[in-house]
Formats: structure tokens, C-alpha cells, sequence
């Protein structure tokens, strides 16, 4: 056969739109039950956008991004997820005026370089909340609840949520440093990518794979001093009887779920 899909993409026959009109008819019915809105931002942005939104010393900016030079010499990116579209379209479009928390959803393809595997593609498919303008944890535990609720209605059964915080404003400093000075004494074993995100951003060192470590990295509890002037581990719920807001409430949720 002359032509044939580009590796990492398939092709949606109509056999299969069924399945997808239902898949995607609960994403649009599980937004709506929460009050968000439907944003669909551009399926391309200029590189730098991805960049600063995602972060250097990631996977996706220093491997996976689709970018190219258009005809006017304009440096552009293939989204490799929302966010950074979104909230560059919350900020261009005034929705900072907006009554907050500005709550958005979006469903399309997102686009990756990576290495097709049995249900990983270069393009696939992805459905995408944001709730932007407020810092209440009460959010987070919401855009928890719409993945946990669509997944049942779909029929998983067995789910579990795996809870991530790299900190807040105030302690994430502290702690990057200290994470800096554990990775330093092994610099002679890291990867050339390795010791690049060691400069620009340690965080994702965190991301790495090699395993010649042996001692416990540091961990994030007890570097959050935002209850009081006195470190105290970082908590979603503050001590008892404490009026003060927990700050330290940068929380990423993951289901192991997407559709491709």
C-alpha cells in the first residue's frame, strides 16, 4: 500500500463513532452537572506559550512537542495539552473580570512525540477541566470529583486516587533547594537531561527513571511555614481550631484514564 496513516495516529471508523458520541456525550453531560463551560482553544500555539506554560526541563517541551516554522516565520506548536491554550484565551479574553471561579472544559486531540505503545498515540484524545481564579482547595476536590464521576458513569469500577503536591509559593522554595543539594552529590551519575533539569528546573528530577540513589529523597512534608511563622509539614486541613486558609494546596490528581 503507497500511504498509510502516520505512525502513532489511527483512523475513527464509522463503526466506532457510536462509542465515541457516548464517551464524549458523558464528558459534556458531567461538565454541565458541575457549571462548566466549553472552551475550545486553537489546536495550534506559538512555541513559547508551551514552553513557559509547561515548563523547560520537561518530557514534553525538550522531546515530544510538534513544532515547526510557519510560511512567516512564526515558531509554532501542535498543543500538546490544554492548559497553556486555556489559560493564555482566560487572560486575552478579559475572564479575569469575569465572576470567579471561571470554570472551562475542552474535548480534542492533543499531539506528542512519543513512542507508540499498545494505548499510547502521538495524536490522541483528551478531555480537560480548568477552574481558574480561585486557590481554595475545595477546587481541586471538585475537579477530582468530575473525573471520579464521569469514570463511573462509564463503568469503572475499583478506582483510587493517587495525590501529588509539590508545594505552594511559600515552601516550594525551601524545598527546591534542598532537593538541589541531594541531587548534587549524585550529578557524576545523572543523564545529560538529567543534569540540565538539575539547572533549570530540579522539580522534574522527580520525573527521572535511573535508580542509583540509595538515600531517601528529601520529601515535601514540613517545608510549608503558611499556617504560621513556624515550618510546620504541609497539611490540606491546618491544625485544629486554626482560622487560617491552607495555601499550600497545589494538588494534581491522577485516574490512569484517558481516551485514545
Amino acid at each position: 500500500m503507497l500511504y498509510q496513516a502516520p505512525r502513532g495516529t489511527q483512523d475513527i471508523l464509522p463503526a466506532d463513532r457510536p462509542y465515541w458520541r457516548y464517551v464524549t456525550g458523558q464528558m459534556h453531560a458531567v461538565a454541565a452537572l458541575f457549571g462548566y463551560q466549553q472552551i475550545d482553544p486553537p489546536i495550534f500555539e506559538e512555541t513559547a506559550l508551551f514552553v513557559r506554560g509547561v515548563g523547560e526541563g520537561t518530557d514534553i517541551v525538550d522531546k515530544e512537542m510538534y513544532s515547526f516554522q510557519d510560511k512567516g516565520g512564526a515558531e509554532i506548536t501542535l498543543r500538546p495539552e490544554f492548559t497553556a491554550g486555556v489559560m493564555r484565551a482566560y487572560i486575552e479574553n478579559g475572564m479575569h473580570v469575569w465572576p470567579q471561579p471561571v470554570k472551562l472544559y475542552s474535548i480534542g486531540p492533543i499531539f506528542r512525540y512519543e513512542r507508540p505503545q499498545a494505548g499510547r498515540f502521538r495524536q490522541h484524545h483528551q478531555f480537560n477541566v480548568e477552574a481558574l481564579g480561585e486557590l481554595d482547595p475545595a477546587v481541586d476536590l471538585e475537579v477530582m470529583t468530575v473525573a471520579w464521576t464521569l469514570l463511573t458513569r462509564l463503568g469503572y469500577r475499583g478506582l483510587s486516587f493517587q495525590l501529588n503536591s509539590t508545594g505552594c509559593p511559600a515552601c516550594r522554595p525551601a524545598y527546591r533547594a534542598k532537593l538541589v543539594e541531594y541531587f548534587r552529590a549524585y550529578e557524576a551519575v545523572l543523564s545529560d537531561v538529567d543534569r540540565r533539569r538539575l539547572t533549570i528546573n530540579p522539580l522534574r528530577l522527580l520525573e527521572a527513571t535511573w535508580k542509583r540513589c540509595t538515600c531517601p529523597m528529601p520529601s515535601t512534608s514540613g517545608w510549608c511555614a503558611a499556617w504560621t511563622t513556624t515550618p510546620r509539614p504541609c497539611s490540606r486541613s491546618g491544625p485544629r481550631g486554626s482560622a487560617r486558609r491552607p495555601r499550600c494546596a497545589v494538588v494534581a490528581a491522577t485516574t490512569g484514564w484517558s481516551k485514545n
